[in-house]
């Protein structure tokens, strides 16, 4: 209740009053009262009033914090779902559905699957942090040569998957070799003193807008597959009729013959 209202009610009670009893000895006493009363409803009332409306922000603002707080838990799940812990490159997983997505935008691209020379001797040799230190080293390389529109993502232990929107295969080869380059030459030290020198194999196919995604990661593969055959520290582009990687014994399509393909 305001001050105005308590006028408002002190002035109808002094009309009422006067147009009934008149002016007689109880007017000035009924109209303190009439001063007075709503004047001590309203102050703890007013009070009362005050104090729920600041436990109402209060909450609000507690309710706010909160939904910001989920809104920062469900962006970390999204982002921990998406990329990869170690290299902060996106995981297999939304590597393809980025891949799937881009490729449609430009009639004309380039994949390449990168995977690290012999990385097996760096954890056997050195230890698993060690060979973590040199996957972080692989992740920074990527990240200084590609360029702003190029996907880039961990699809495997050691193995990285590199998409060139609108570009024809004569720039992915040269992207492709000043990765291998870079890599080759930057300096690696599983512990201080000791370099080891960090070579990957290239394969890279072109990426028409429609193609079925098993293509050209197939064809990449085999690429891949062919580089190491000749000896590794390279870039290939694949050709038709190259030799496809051979795949493990239970994708070879004989069930009743389970015999392991070799390398």
């Amino acid at each position: 209740m305001s001050a105005t209202e308590v006028l408002m009610a002190f002035a109808v009670t002094g009309i009422i009053y006067l147009t009934v009893f008149g002016v007689d000895d109880n007017f000035w006493n009924v109209m303190t009262l009439a001063f007075i009363v709503p004047w001590v409803i309203c102050i703890p009332a007013n009070l009362y009033v005050t104090k729920q409306r600041k436990e109402l922000i209060d909450m609000a603002d507690r309710l706010q914090e909160t939904q910001e707080e989920l809104q920062r838990v469900n962006k970390d799940l999204q982002h921990r779902a998406s990329f990869d812990g170690l290299t902060g490159l996106a995981n297999r997983e939304h590597f393809i559905e980025l891949f799937d997505q881009r490729r449609m935008k430009y009639q004309d691209n380039i994949l390449m699957i990168v995977d690290a020379d012999h990385f097996k001797n760096i954890n056997d040799g050195y230890g698993h942090p060690v060979g973590d230190k040199a996957l972080v080293l692989l992740a920074a390389v990527f990240k200084r040569i590609l360029r702003k529109d190029d996907l880039v993502g961990r699809i495997g232990g050691e193995e990285f998957g590199v998409l060139l929107p609108d570009t024809c295969a004569a720039e992915g080869e040269i992207i492709g070799e000043m990765i291998r380059h870079e890599i080759e030459n930057t300096l690696f030290e599983p512990h201080e003193g000791i370099p080891h020198r960090i070579t990957v194999s290239i394969g890279l196919t072109g990426v028409s807008r429609h193609e079925e995604r098993a293509f050209p990661m197939r064809n990449a593969d085999s690429a891949l597959f062919e580089a190491k055959r000749r000896g590794r520290n390279q870039c290939v582009l694949y050709k038709p009729g190259m030799r496809e990687k051979p795949r493990p014994f239970y994708e070879a399509g004989n069930v009743h013959n389970l015999t392991p393909i070799r390398a």
